[in-house]
C-alpha cells in the first residue's frame, strides 16, 4: 500500500508540471467518493502521567464521501475503521488496548462515524455531525472538516482530500481501563483524534 500511495502522489505531482486539468474545489462535481485507505490516515494521541504523549493509529478503513456542490447541507460521509487494525509501535500494547479492558475488538470489531447534518462554515470549512459509535457506544459529535481539494487525474479519476482533528472522551464510550492501571490516573480521559483522509469518485 505505501507503494501505491507513492506512485498515486508521483502521478499527481507529474500530472501538476504537464499541465494536467486541476479542478477548483469550487469547479468540482458532486458525486461519490470512495475513501482510500492507502491514502489516509486514522490517528490519535493521548496523554500518559501528565508527562508523556503517546500515539497510535489504525491502519484499516473503508467509507465514502457524498460531495453535494450545489447544496452542501445534503452532502453527507461514513467512515468505518478496523478495531483490530490499532497500531501503537508495540505489540504488548497493542494485544492490551485491543483486549476487554479498553476496545474489546472481539466483541466490537469497528469503530463508525456517520454524519446526520452537514453545516457549511464558509470556504471550505465544515461541521459535520454526526453518530460515533466506539465499543458499541453512540454518542452525536461535531467534528470540523476542511476540504483540502479536488483534482482530476488522468488514469486516476476525480480525487478529494479532507481533513480533521477534534477530541473526545474515552470515558464517555466505556474505554476506561480500570483493569489495568489499578484505578490509577495513568491516561487522560481526553483523546485528540486526527484524521486525513483521501478518496476518489466512485
Amino acid at each position: 500500500m505505501r507503494r501505491t500511495a507513492r506512485v498515486l502522489a508521483a502521478t499527481v505531482a507529474l500530472a501538476a508540471i504537464l499541465g494536467a486539468p486541476f479542478l477548483r474545489a469550487s469547479e468540482a462535481a458532486s458525486g461519490v467518493y470512495e475513501i482510500r485507505p492507502e491514502d489516509s490516515r486514522v490517528g490519535f494521541t493521548i496523554q500518559k502521567w501528565v508527562v508523556f504523549k503517546e500515539e497510535g493509529r489504525f491502519r484499516e478503513m473503508r467509507g465514502e464521501v457524498a460531495v453535494d456542490r450545489e447544496n452542501p447541507a445534503a452532502s453527507r460521509v461514513w467512515v468505518e475503521i478496523v478495531a483490530s487494525s490499532l497500531d501503537t509501535r508495540d505489540p504488548y500494547r497493542d494485544r492490551t488496548v485491543r483486549g476487554e479492558d479498553f476496545l474489546n475488538v472481539r466483541r466490537y470489531p469497528t469503530l463508525r462515524f456517520e454524519s446526520r447534518r452537514v453545516l457549511p462554515k464558509g470556504g471550505e470549512a465544515f461541521d459535520i455531525e454526526g453518530d460515533l459509535t466506539i465499543r458499541g457506544v453512540t454518542r452525536r459529535v461535531t467534528v470540523p472538516v476542511r476540504l483540502r481539494g479536488l483534482a482530476r487525474v488522468p488514469e486516476v479519476g476525480d480525487l478529494a482530500g479532507f481533513e480533521t482533528s477534534f477530541t473526545i472522551k474515552r470515558s464517555d464510550y466505556g474505554v476506561l481501563g480500570s483493569k489495568w492501571s489499578g484505578g490509577k490516573a495513568i491516561l487522560s480521559d481526553e483523546v485528540v483524534v486526527s484524521m486525513e483522509v483521501g478518496a476518489r469518485r466512485k
